[in-house]
């Protein structure tokens, strides 16, 4: 799967909250293949404007080089679950989330 930054900044809303131990370890492992490495918020520019609640990157750049994730079959089950309970949650999200939780879902595909 393509993940662009800001699909990287959306993913860990994807995950459930609360699970068993099992499904905390997956997480983690979730977590650890899509996290932005300081190596990452250099060469893309990032930066985090906390005073408007805004982070800037080098979009251009991120559209010519996504991180390619391959998730095991338990992860994208998982991942779908989380998907699942969000939208069950009626939370009001942004496109780029809803396209997003289109694109988990399609990866299965």
């Amino acid at each position: 799967m393509e993940l662009y930054i800001k699909d990287r900044i959306y993913f860990p809303q994807l995950l459930p909250q609360q699970g068993n131990f099992m499904e905390f370890n997956m997480k983690r492992e979730i977590l650890k293949k899509i996290r932005i490495t300081d190596e990452e918020k250099e060469s893309f520019k990032i930066v985090e404007d906390k005073e408007h609640g805004r982070i800037t990157w080098d979009s251009e750049k991120d559209l010519v080089n996504p991180l390619e994730v391959n998730f095991t079959p338990q992860e994208m089950e998982y991942l779908r679950k989380g998907c699942e309970q969000y939208t069950e949650s009626e939370a009001p999200a942004p496109d780029d989330f809803w396209a997003l939780v289109e694109k988990v879902y399609n990866a299965g595909e």
